[in-house]
């Protein structure tokens, strides 16, 4: 079975699960309802949390240029951003939600950096998006312990932090193995990455300085959320939707529907329900903010049809 084949199953299961979520999801909501939630919303709240990612993508152009900066690949800001914007884009017209990463690493190959840099640089910089968002669900559990009292849910949230932590901390030591482990441009490339990510995390700059505008990061998303939520007249506070809001994303990162849609929409129906909030109210809720991100996201497909991401010029 060849890549290419391989691929296309992914792809399909990907869609079938996807699809099946949704179906779930419609067992317990109406669909006029949703259609009178839609047909009642401010667009101007949507126009407001559009501004609020757009800042946000700034935000973390500056992160990312920082890690760049790190292992000694440099480009102006607005470089760096239309990067960043190209792989926002395909994170969400892709069906995995880490495509976008393929294509900034292959931006960055494109201006004269080798393979190995790109790569890095990228997967750094996902690596500290990561520790931010776990920082802020773990910091946020008195919260959810409060808000949800089913202890299986409890328990499967705890599962799933501490997953995530031992893997984050077990790609940090990879390079700590024996170096004849090292056979394969691949597995010297996880070494190269495991050193460097050690070293950046433990100091207080870069370290430091970028779990805290990683944090800021993940907060603007909160915010965005609370705003649309806003234009639906729903009673939710920015203290709500700190757990809720990081958790979501983190579960929609896990590869196992397109793009995440589904995955996001079932967690927002069954976290918000906690809140009070009805199922249609949810899905339309966790839908807007899918929308916004792809919105948020288009100039990146505009620099990408222009090809403005190859260029020599720094």
């Amino acid at each position: 079975m060849n890549f290419a084949y391989k691929k296309h199953i992914l792809i399909f299961v990907k869609f079938i699960v996807t699809m099946a979520l949704f179906l779930l999801i419609a067992q317990n909501v109406e669909l006029k309802r949703i259609f009178t939630i839609l047909d009642d919303f401010d667009t101007v709240f949507f126009l407001l949390a559009v501004a609020i990612l757009l800042l946000q993508t700034m935000i973390a152009t500056i992160r990312w240029r920082i890690v760049l900066s790190e292992i000694k690949v440099e480009f102006s800001f607005t470089r760096v951003l239309s990067f960043l914007w190209i792989g926002l884009f395909f994170n969400q017209a892709l069906p995995s939600s880490v495509g976008g990463d393929a294509f900034r690493g292959y931006c960055v190959y494109k201006n004269g950096y080798s393979i190995g840099k790109s790569s890095l640089g990228v997967l750094l910089d996902r690596m500290f998006g990561m520790v931010g968002l776990v920082v802020l669900i773990v910091a946020s559990l008195p919260l959810m312990f409060d808000l949800i009292n089913d202890k299986e849910i409890q328990w499967g949230v705890v599962f799933v932090i501490m997953s995530v932590f031992s893997a984050i901390s077990s790609s940090l030591m990879l390079d700590l193995l024996p170096k004849k482990m090292a056979h394969s441009r691949i597995i010297q490339g996880l070494f190269a990455f495991s050193k460097e990510g050690r070293r950046q995390i433990l100091s207080i700059y870069p370290g430091v300085t970028l779990m805290v505008v990683s944090i800021v990061i993940h907060s603007i998303s909160i915010i965005a959320v609370v705003v649309l939520s806003k234009g639906m007249s729903l009673d939710l506070e920015w203290h709500n939707m700190l757990f809720i809001v990081p958790f979501v994303t983190l579960a929609s990162a896990i590869p196992i529907s397109i793009a995440g849609w589904g995955v996001r929409e079932g967690i927002m129906v069954v976290s918000l329900g906690y809140l009070g909030v009805v199922p249609e109210q949810a899905l339309v809720l966790s839908i807007l903010y899918g929308v916004l991100m792809l919105v948020s996201s288009i100039p990146g497909l505009i620099i990408w049809l222009k090809g403005d991401y190859s260029s020599s010029n720094k």
